[in-house]
């Protein structure tokens, strides 16, 4: 995993079995992403830092 800073770092969500902050492998798209997030603190970081970016750009209410 990198050492950046995920707010320096542009997400690339290319392939869903792969972390779009880290590059890791992901059990799967879903939930696995879920769990990596919540066991990795920078791509927890980075993934609330895009979530706060895209917020306005979603209708409604985030499920996420």
């Amino acid at each position: 995993m990198s050492a950046e800073s995920p707010t320096t770092v542009e997400p690339t969500w290319n392939d869903p079995n792969e972390c779009p902050f880290c590059g890791a492998a992901l059990a799967d798209p879903g939930a696995g992403f879920v769990d990596h997030v919540a066991e990795n603190p920078v791509c927890d970081r980075g993934f609330e830092t895009w979530r706060d970016r895209v917020a306005g750009d979603m209708g409604g209410e985030w499920s996420g």
